[in-house]
């Protein structure tokens, strides 16, 4: 992801959607993983929590709310063995889309 593109990611994150601070936090630290080239970040509960000074069970509370507004996306990953599922956090496809349209809209 170009420095440009990021920028714009974060900008869109603060200023165009209307959410709490606590929601706005963990957008920006999932956006913070997104790889230099573009690649979608899979960031785990417990980086969020470290990132976000956030415990977590608040942070399951909010991540719920971020998904039912399509602005993130949960993927489970089934360890090998015994262990428990791992759920990994990226920011929605949607999400990545409204930034590169013409408004940001």
């Amino acid at each position: 992801m170009s420095s440009q593109t990021r920028l714009a990611l974060w900008d869109y994150i603060v200023r165009r959607l209307q959410l709490p601070a606590q929601l706005k936090l963990i957008l920006l630290v999932i956006a913070n993983y997104i790889e230099a080239n573009g690649a979608q970040s899979r960031v785990t509960l417990g980086l969020l929590s470290r990132d976000t000074s956030l415990e977590p069970e608040a942070l399951r509370s909010l991540l719920l709310s971020l998904e039912a507004r399509d602005l993130v996306s949960k993927v489970l990953v089934y360890p090998e063995g015994r262990g428990s599922i791992i759920p990994l956090y990226s920011l929605s496809p949607s999400l990545l889309r409204a930034i590169q349209s013409p408004k940001g809209e």
